[in-house]
């Protein structure tokens, strides 16, 4: 898995870390990119809970379960982006921020199914 990890974020220059992170915040998998000036394993163990919160919320009022396929954060000079896989499994991925975010977006989605057939 760490391999497909790797292949991905490679091939998608913004991306510097793709972590799989279980319900607890438990990194299952990760491929972290030299040179970050950030810890991309602490921002993917403590994003899971608000992420898992803020979807619980969203059930609630909306009736819809198992309802998220993305949610993506802006900082100043990142994007994060945490998709729900397989069995309380996220995808979290850090990336640059860049203007055209929704190439990476696009570039990691049509990703999904191949990392959640190898889970």
């Amino acid at each position: 898995m760490e391999e497909k990890l790797r292949e991905i974020a490679n091939s998608i220059p913004e991306v510097k870390s793709l972590s799989i992170v279980d319900e607890e915040g438990f990194i299952l998998y990760k491929f972290d990119k030299p040179g970050l000036d950030v810890d991309p394993e602490e921002i993917s163990v403590h994003i899971v809970n608000p992420v898992k919160t803020l979807l619980e919320s969203i059930e609630d009022i909306s009736g819809e379960e198992d309802s998220l396929e993305e949610m993506v954060l802006f900082t100043e000079k990142h994007v994060l982006l945490v998709y729900k896989l397989v069995n309380d499994t996220y995808l979290v991925a850090f990336a640059e921020r860049d203007h055209l975010y929704g190439k990476i977006r696009f570039k990691l989605r049509a990703k999904l199914n191949e990392i959640k057939l190898s889970l």
